[in-house]
């Protein structure tokens, strides 16, 4: 179903009062993981652009993919993961959820995204399942 990545530019707009906290970002959905890589976007207060920071989560710790739409376009991603360490140390996470403002270059990316997410997600459980089962009968 996937056979190149889906790539989706973001950015999650500042939770502070003096904007230091804006993070820019790309979400890319791998054959194997999804891969969030992130920066603080850089002010006059911060002193430029932040360090790339690149978390890889394997489909089984997705939990949800929300595509929100406004007037019949996608705006904003709203992503979850069951652990909500692997966000830690992003500035915008609520306990395991972000929510990511598409930039205007990935709209057609996010095309792609509809039905990938909980098809690798399911693909991931099976898989996993499968293992515990050859595990329950003693095979290797």
């Amino acid at each position: 179903m996937l056979t190149e990545p889906v790539n989706i530019s973001f950015h999650i707009p500042a939770t502070d009062p003096l904007g230091r906290e804006e993070i820019m970002g790309k979400l890319r959905f791998l054959p194997d993981e999804v891969e969030l890589s992130w920066r603080m976007k850089g002010n006059v207060f911060s002193g430029g652009k932040g360090e790339m920071k690149v978390i890889e989560l394997p489909y089984g710790e997705i939990e949800h993919v929300e595509l929100v739409k406004k007037w019949f376009r996608v705006r904003s991603i709203i992503f979850r993961v069951s652990d909500p360490r692997f966000l830690a140390e992003i500035p915008a996470s609520e306990m395991g959820k972000l929510t990511m403002v598409i930039d205007d270059r990935s709209r057609s990316e996010v095309e792609k995204l509809e039905g990938l997410i909980d098809f690798k997600r399911s693909v991931f459980m099976l898989d996993a399942q499968e293992e515990r089962l050859r595990a329950m009968r003693g095979e290797s």
